[in-house]
């Protein structure tokens, strides 16, 4: 038996989507006899949240001049049990991602709704992330990709690669500190970046390592 969501706010600066979306979640009866609440802007929205507890907050990616993607964050935080799940006519990249790194649950592409919202609703409800699948594909090819690429000194900064310089040439932590006018633990914290972008374990693997790339 799918699991009832208890209360849903929908947020949205356009009148008629807020209505559409409010539509599609009774016609679907995911959240049968449950409140449906709409907002339009950030404090309509702010005004629901302190007036009542929300299982699930529905988010547009465009809300006037405010930054969502700080929003998201500060809502995850806030309001740790509600589950929020952005609906929005940006593209799921590189928006997606982002949104769920902030602390969203799911993302879903307006041109997408019709035939995904009920699929994505009922997937964050049972506590799942939702994305696209086609989208999701893209994103673990992308993941095997870079897995597969062999690790390169490239792949450091400037002030990373000064510092693998520095190593390689014997220096130690406190010396090359004193050259770079940083500290000590500034340096340490380089070297294990250095390690895990070129996936190594110690020194004598960087300075092997440096030494067989050397042009």
């Amino acid at each position: 038996m799918e699991q009832e969501c208890h209360a849903v706010l929908v947020v949205d600066d356009h009148d008629i989507v807020c209505a559409g979306i409010k539509a599609l979640l009774e016609k679907c009866q995911i959240c049968k006899n449950q409140v449906i609440d709409t907002a339009v802007d950030y404090s309509g929205m702010m005004h629901f949240l302190r007036e009542k507890k929300y299982n699930i907050l529905i988010l547009d990616l465009h809300l006037g001049d405010v930054n969502t993607f700080s929003s998201i964050r500060k809502l995850s935080k806030a309001f740790p049990a509600m589950k929020i799940f952005v609906c929005s006519m940006y593209p799921e990249d590189p928006y997606a991602i982002e949104c769920i790194h902030e602390g969203a649950v799911g993302y879903l592409h307006k041109r997408h709704v019709l035939e995904s919202f009920k699929d994505a609703v009922s997937t964050i409800i049972k506590g799942d992330i939702y994305l696209n699948p086609e989208y999701a594909q893209c994103l673990s090819y992308g993941t095997a990709v870079k897995k597969r690429e062999k690790p390169s000194l490239n792949a450091l900064s400037k002030r990373e690669f000064e510092i693998c310089h520095y190593i390689v040439s014997g220096l130690s932590f406190k010396q090359i500190a004193q050259k770079l006018n940083i500290s000590s633990k500034t340096v340490s914290a380089h070297h294990a970046h250095i390690l895990e972008k070129l996936s190594l374990s110690n020194t004598a693997q960087l300075i092997h390592f440096v030494l067989q790339h050397k042009n």
